[in-house]
């Protein structure tokens, strides 16, 4: 096993928690508020919300594992927001967002994020 600082690099990707260890709270409003503008994109607060859950994941998780798989993290989101819902109320929020589709993808977009190395599944057609 490599144990090394780079073990977790795959084909040229960075760790999501190099994209977002030293982000402040600030610094990805200001991005969000920037990109859904581009986008023509309404934002919400309920937005803000899901995205700050995720990010405050990744913060806490990924720092010592592999994080690029997005399946993990869909599941870390239902569970958060399964008292709204759980993934209806997520895609309901975040498949509106112009060029993108699912959950996952629009809050990269939004955040300025590197994207998940398996945002979707071929095989069935899913994006997440």
């Amino acid at each position: 096993m490599n144990n090394s600082p780079d073990s977790n690099i795959r084909d040229g990707e960075v760790p999501i928690y190099d994209a977002v260890k030293h982000l402040t709270r600030d610094e990805l409003d200001a991005t969000v508020r920037r990109n859904a503008a581009a986008m023509n994109f309404d934002l919400t607060d309920e937005h803000l919300n899901v995205i700050h859950s995720l990010i405050e994941h990744y913060k806490q998780d990924c720092a010592t594992r592999d994080c690029l798989a997005a399946h993990e993290h869909m599941r870390f989101l239902e569970e958060a927001y399964a008292f709204k819902g759980g993934s209806k109320y997520l895609y309901m929020l975040f498949d509106a967002v112009p060029g993108t589709r699912g959950v996952l993808m629009p809050i990269h977009e939004l955040a300025g994020l590197p994207a998940l190395q398996l945002e979707t599944d071929e095989g069935f057609g899913t994006a997440f």
